[in-house]
């Protein structure tokens, strides 16, 4: 019982925002549009190379671009992210392996909701 209390809130907590930091707490990343597809980042070594991967739907963006003075970037994109349900993830790699990735679920409420099979009479 004490493991299914804590696992409401904790799982509550993990979809709540779509920013997630790297496992130093340093470095994150987020979407911050979706029409056309931009991503930023934050928290990554000034001046630093940047890989920028976007999977969702079964196709994947990849973007290079390079942190400012304080460690920020602003990658683009010319596709729109796709509208069709499912999870999206989010990773930012520097140069030096520090890592930030963002992980967001399918939202059930946006995909159809739960399926069920039709009532027979």
């Amino acid at each position: 019982m004490l493991l299914r209390c804590l696992a409401v809130p904790a799982a509550a907590l993990a979809f709540a925002s779509p920013v997630a930091a790297s496992a130093d707490g340093g470095a994150r990343v987020w979407i911050a549009d979706r029409q056309p597809l931009v991503v930023r980042g934050s928290g990554f070594h000034p001046a630093a190379q940047i890989t920028v991967v976007v999977t969702k739907a079964k196709r994947t963006f990849r973007t290079a671009t390079v942190a400012g003075a304080s460690g920020a970037f602003t990658a683009r994109f010319h596709p729109d992210l796709p509208t069709r349900c499912g999870a999206t993830l989010v990773t930012a790699t520097d140069a030096d392996g520090q890592r930030a990735v963002s992980a967001i679920p399918a939202n059930p409420s946006f995909c159809g909701g739960m399926r069920t099979p039709p009532v027979r009479h």
